[in-house]
C-alpha cells in the first residue's frame, strides 16, 4: 500500500500574534481616540514578546522585527501626538529600569508557566527576557513621562537660567534654540522649538529664563507649544 505524506504547513502561533500585533498597530494609528487607548494598544504587544515561538533563527528574526516595527511606529505616533514633552528626557529613566526588570520577568514567567511543555528555557530566559527588560524598561519610562506631564493646581513654576549656545536656521515650521543650564548640580544641553519671534530676537549667548511645570514627580516638563514660557 502507498503511504500518503501529510503536508504540514509551516505555521506556528507567531503569525497570530504579527496578525494582533498589525490590528493593534492600525487601531492606534488610526481609530484611538485618546491617548490612553494608544499607550494600551502598545503595552499589549508588549506583553506578546515572550509569547512569540523561536523556530529557525532566520525566520525568529524576521518576525521580531515586523513585531518591533509594530511597536516602534505606534509609539512614534503616539509621542507625535503628546502635548507636552520633559525638559530633560533622561530622569525616568533609571526608574523605569528599576520597575522593567521585574515586569519583564513576571510576564516571561507568565509565558513560560502558559507554554509549559513547548518552552525553550534558554530562548526565553536567555533571549526573549533581556529584550522584555528593554521593551518594558522603555515603556514604563513613557508611562512615567505621560503621569508626570500631568497639570498640578496652584503648583509653582520652576525658573531655570539657561543661556542659548546655538541658534539653529529656521526651516519649515521649526525654530529650533540650543540651550544650556545647570540643574541639581548638573550640566543639562537641550534643544527647544521656540516660536518665530523668539527665534528671530535671539543671539547666541543671550540669557533666558525657561519657566517650566513641575510635574507630579519633580521632572520639569513644558508644552510643545512654547509661546508663552519665556521672557
Amino acid at each position: 500500500m502507498r503511504t500518503i505524506k501529510k503536508f504540514r504547513l509551516p505555521f506556528s502561533r507567531n503569525y497570530v500574534f504579527i496578525a494582533i500585533a498589525v490590528l493593534i498597530t492600525l487601531y492606534g494609528l488610526f481609530w484611538a481616540r485618546t491617548h490612553s487607548e494608544r499607550v494600551y494598544s502598545i503595552g499589549a504587544m508588549i506583553i506578546l514578546i515572550p509569547f512569540l515561538e523561536m523556530r529557525g533563527q532566520e525566520r525568529a528574526m524576521q518576525l521580531f522585527v515586523i513585531f518591533f516595527v509594530c511597536i516602534q511606529v505606534s509609539s512614534i505616533a503616539l509621542f507625535d501626538r503628546l502635548p507636552y514633552q520633559l525638559l530633560i528626557s533622561s530622569q525616568p529613566f533609571w526608574t523605569a529600569v528599576k520597575k522593567g526588570i521585574p515586569t519583564a520577568f513576571i510576564i516571561c514567567a507568565m509565558a513560560h508557566l502558559f507554554f509549559w511543555r513547548k518552552t525553550d528555557l534558554f530562548k526565553l530566559y536567555g533571549i526573549q527576557f533581556p529584550i522584555m527588560i528593554i521593551a518594558c524598561t522603555w515603556y514604563i519610562r513613557m508611562l512615567l513621562i505621560m503621569v508626570n506631564c500631568q497639570h498640578i493646581p496652584n503648583a509653582k513654576a520652576v525658573r531655570i537660567p539657561a543661556i542659548v549656545i546655538q541658534k539653529c536656521p529656521a526651516c519649515c515650521d521649526l525654530y529650533e534654540l540650543w540651550f544650556s543650564f545647570n540643574y541639581e548640580g548638573e550640566e543639562e544641553k537641550v534643544s527647544i522649538n521656540v516660536n518665530p519671534q523668539l527665534h528671530e530676537q535671539t543671539n547666541e549667548g543671550d540669557s533666558l529664563i525657561l519657566q517650566m511645570h513641575p510635574g507630579r514627580f519633580g521632572w520639569p516638563w513644558y508644552h510643545k507649544d512654547i509661546k508663552r514660557r519665556y521672557r
